[in-house]
């Protein structure tokens, strides 16, 4: 399989960092077209009710992943590879499945967050969401443990 064009995920986490360092090494050995994503969440109290979120809330939310996406992007340009970004706001799940599709995907890069699992059957997994609905490879990568001295 020939990874032409690479999706990231990012969300500026360690987890996120380490998946970028692993995606980005991938992306310049195949000569990948790489596009990097970070999701902006839509606020609980919008999500479940009908309130109005206020402005001012999420222009800081919005300037909180523009700032995260941007660290993202240097991280490329200090690797040589040029990168597109872009901000989605919603679900990350299907939001990172949409993007994937409309860009033509062959591969989605994620980062993994070691959980018990009470909490993941609790907050969901969105490496695990992706497994059923990506139209491409899903490539989840893990923070190395330090080892215990």
């Amino acid at each position: 399989m020939t990874y032409r064009t690479i999706v990231f995920a990012y969300d500026g986490s360690a987890e996120g960092q380490a998946a970028l360092s692993e995606g980005i090494d991938l992306a310049g050995l195949v000569g990948a077209r790489c596009h990097l994503l970070a999701v902006m969440a839509v606020p609980p109290e919008a999500k479940y009710s009908q309130v109005v979120v206020p402005e001012d809330c999420l222009d800081e939310n919005y300037a909180r992943i523009n700032h995260i996406l941007e660290e993202g992007i240097e991280r490329f340009r200090n690797a040589g590879l040029e990168v597109d970004g872009v901000v989605r706001v919603g679900e990350a799940a299907p939001v990172i499945g949409e993007y994937a599709e409309e860009v033509h995907a062959d591969l989605v890069v994620v980062g993994h967050r070691r959980r018990g699992p009470l909490d993941r059957w609790w907050h969901g997994s969105v490496g695990h969401s992706l497994l059923d609905t990506l139209p491409c490879s899903l490539l989840v990568a893990m923070k190395h443990q330090e080892a215990n001295a």
